[in-house]
């Protein structure tokens, strides 16, 4: 007769179930209420544990986790103010699609004096992320793997509820859930794919746009094939920028950020084939260059996130299937290619190429300041070609998005959807401590910075993170001030007068300058290209003149 399975603390079973189910990596900030699960998972010795110093930026790290590694990032928070704290990040990532789970402790609910209890459901609902409770030891692991299957299935975030009278309870283990395995979708197939088709058919002038759902191997090589047998050439969302680097006939970012050739080419086609994107504002150009076209649109699942613009077609399918079943109707029918892919297209974008390469001019700036877009290319230049870039949310956002391009889709990390400043510092922890092979570079202006950055240089530190902070230090809250300068106000009012970036971080242990003219710009190249640790660029701009 086998031996009963040893007894264990319930938060020990937690933490050895989250082990088996391949978080390798857990974010989080402790207090009595998560304490104990956190120390039976560092004990374990299989994962790290990356302590944060605000919740929000342990839940943020989850996100930039996720968005650089495919997987669901993993965060833990106590209970009451805790949960309260993580509210914007819970927001950023429900908005985003993003699959997270936070591991939140509760107050027992016979503590009816505790100061941190609340009603933690209502305020998880608030956010638009999902809610699992932790009903007892019995279902304790069973719980937690819906969780994580939850947020997986749905792209959400999802709040896992563990009651701290819960966790000191005797189990014993029968069986650990495993890591879970991705769910695949058949081919779109019927009469809307064939209809499809013929408009493909008839186009003269199609384009094949690729976004975040469409970022994986297979799916690529899938479209394409499909572009080399219409003939079409290629653009992609931001979000999904780089996947078809290296190609002839990229045209790059469909949207504000297209560069002229890629432009001429969107607003000329006659027939859009968007695969894994939203077609979103941003994309479509305030539906612009979506206007009077014929758009298919195929979509990886039925999730119900906002879809701005209505398709001609909207087909839902395993994407690469799908990219399959239309060649293989297009041979069928023996439908010729549109000839839209020449030799001309191709040189025009290589030149493109290599315009975006080359220093731009600097204009003349205000004493103390240095023209910021030359500025960006030019520490741009000094960093390795393959980096993660992490912008967080300012009137420089488009600008770090245009001059620190990244060349593969998991390298860009996005931190807009909800619309606050201040989302960058934590994702950029997150995304730094799950890559080890390039840099992280975040971009963020100083309000955003002070918002929530500078208390979490101590952890950059502490854990040796490969990060460039970039800070587009204006002194104003940018949005506010051309708010003000539009309407002739005085700008007095959007203002701030921040510390010394370089300073503060220099006490805090990293290496840092400040930059204030084209000789400090050099120093602070060449200062990425010899850091042997973290490095905080303070990048002194006038904040009367900056690119939009």
């Amino acid at each position: 007769m086998k031996d009963a399975a040893p007894v264990m603390k319930l938060h020990q079973l937690l933490a050895e179930s989250l082990i088996r189910m391949g978080v390798t990596r857990l974010f989080g900030l402790v207090g009595d209420a998560n304490l104990f699960l956190v120390d039976a998972y560092r004990r374990n010795g299989q994962g790290r544990y990356i302590a944060c110093t605000h919740e929000a930026n342990a839940v943020l790290a989850a996100i930039g986790a996720a968005q650089v590694t495919g997987r669901t990032g993993v965060a833990t928070v106590t209970h009451g103010p805790a949960l309260t704290n993580v509210m914007t990040a819970l927001t950023e990532a429900a908005k985003g699609g993003i699959p997270l789970v936070v591991l939140c402790g509760d107050t027992a609910p016979g503590d009816t004096q505790h100061l941190q209890k609340i009603d933690q459901r209502e305020v998880v609902a608030a956010s638009g992320a999902l809610f699992v409770e932790m009903h007892g030891p019995d279902t304790a692991i069973d719980d937690l793997a819906r969780a994580f299957r939850l947020a997986a299935h749905h792209r959400k975030p999802v709040v896992f509820n563990m009651r701290i009278d819960l966790q000191w309870q005797d189990v014993r283990p029968r069986g650990i859930p495993m890591e879970m395995q991705a769910v695949r979708m058949a081919a779109a197939s019927g009469e809307l794919l064939e209809e499809a088709v013929g408009m493909l058919a008839s186009a003269r002038r199609p384009l094949i746009l690729a976004g975040r759902g469409a970022v994986s191997a297979r799916a690529r090589e899938a479209i394409l094939q499909l572009a080399r047998r219409i003939e079409a050439p290629l653009a992609t969302t931001l979000k999904a920028q780089g996947l078809f680097s290296g190609e002839p006939f990229d045209l790059g970012i469909c949207g504000g950020l297209s560069h002229p050739t890629a432009t001429d080419q969107i607003a000329g086609s006659d027939c859009i084939l968007a695969f894994g994107a939203s077609l979103s504002k941003h994309t479509t150009e305030m539906g612009a260059y979506t206007k009077d076209k014929r758009i298919i649109q195929i979509l990886p699942d039925m999730q119900e996130t906002p879809r701005l613009d209505v398709p001609s077609i909207r087909l839902f399918g395993d994407l690469p299937a799908t990219a399959e079943a239309i060649i293989e109707l297009l041979d069928m029918a023996e439908i010729p290619a549109s000839g839209a892919t020449t030799e001309d297209l191709a040189s025009r974008i290589a030149d493109e190429a290599r315009a975006a390469g080359q220093d731009l001019p600097f204009a003349a700036m205000a004493p103390g300041t240095v023209d910021f877009a030359p500025a960006l290319r030019r520490l741009g230049k000094a960093l390795p070609d393959r980096r993660v870039l992490v912008a967080d949310l300012g009137r420089f956002v488009t600008t770090a998005w245009r001059h620190l391009p990244v060349s593969c889709p998991s390298d860009l990390v996005y931190t807009s959807h909800f619309g606050g400043i201040g989302c960058g510092m934590g994702q950029a922890v997150g995304a730094a401590a799950s890559v080890s092979d390039r840099p992280t570079v975040l971009v963020v202006g100083d309000g955003g910075f002070l918002l929530s950055g500078l208390s979490e240089l101590s952890v950059v530190r502490r854990e040796k993170l490969d990060l460039i902070i970039i800070v587009c230090n204006d002194g104003s809250y940018g949005a506010e001030h051309v708010q003000f300068t539009n309407r002739n106000m005085p700008p007095d009012l959007s203002m701030i007068d921040p510390p010394d970036f370089a300073a503060v971080a220099q006490a805090m242990g990293l290496w840092s300058l400040r930059v204030t003219d084209r000789d400090q710009l050099e120093a602070a190249c060449l200062a990425i290209r010899e850091r042997r640790g973290p490095v905080l660029i303070d990048l002194r701009l006038d904040p009367a003149k900056i690119e939009m």
